[in-house]
């Protein structure tokens, strides 16, 4: 199992907030509660047997493989990044309840949004 654990974060623009004050604090420890919320986080990139993994926050959601390299190249949250997609991925299998405790359960699945409107359809067809 390999686990590359990543800082997941906006892009950044030159003259960016962000960018300033990280470079001002860059040497100095830092805890991570502090910079952490919805679009700045640690998230692990995972290759195990053969099969991709994205996890955030105990839940994890399978990945292709050009998602896992690219998204280990760039962790930037930004249009068509592959970040910005596990990103909405995870968000949804927190949602959904699924994904949680991976490899003692399955990890969400790729298809997850078109699992999401199945349930969805099918909780309406009960109702």
């Amino acid at each position: 199992m390999n686990i590359t654990q990543l800082k997941i974060g906006l892009l950044q623009s030159n003259g960016s907030k962000w960018k300033k004050v990280l470079e001002i604090l860059r040497d100095r420890y830092i805890p991570i509660a502090y910079i952490k919320d919805e679009n700045n986080y640690i998230a692990e990139a995972i290759e195990h047997q053969g099969e991709y993994f994205y996890r955030v926050d105990g839940v994890t959601v399978q990945a292709e493989q050009y998602e896992y390299e690219r998204v280990i190249t760039n962790p930037s949250l930004y249009y068509f990044s592959s970040a910005l997609k596990l990103h909405h991925r995870i968000r949804k299998a927190k949602e959904l309840g699924i994904g949680y405790h991976w490899p003692t359960n399955p990890a969400a699945p790729i298809d997850i949004f078109s699992l999401a409107n199945n349930l969805e359809a099918q909780t309406r067809g009960n109702a």
